[in-house]
């Protein structure tokens, strides 16, 4: 099984006509690397005309009964374009959620 995140490039771009890069890495929220998903960390680069990309994060199956659980995937670290005045990094959030038979 995997999660996905949909990167969508919303900030500010220098110039439409070159590419742009973001450095990404997933952290752990309730969720541990290595035990509830697989850790992930990168760069990505987004060519002209392309304004989004996903980024795959693979989620380790286990028969534990436990909760749903949170991790995160922050991008960071623009070059060839901004994410707006005074952000340095963007955040998103996934849930992985219990499918063990209780």
């Amino acid at each position: 099984t995997s999660a996905y995140f949909l990167v969508e490039f919303l900030g500010v771009r220098k110039n439409i006509d070159t590419w742009i890069s973001v450095d990404y890495a997933t952290r752990d929220g309730s969720a541990l690397e290595g035990e509830d998903y697989v850790g992930t960390s990168g760069t990505l680069v987004l060519y002209p005309n392309e304004s989004h990309a996903v980024i795959h994060v693979e989620i380790i199956a286990d028969t534990i009964k436990e909760s749903d659980e949170t991790f995160f995937l922050d991008i960071f670290n623009p070059i060839g374009g901004n994410f707006g005045e005074g952000v340095v990094t963007l955040s998103a959030m996934r849930t992985i959620l219990n499918d063990d038979l209780f």
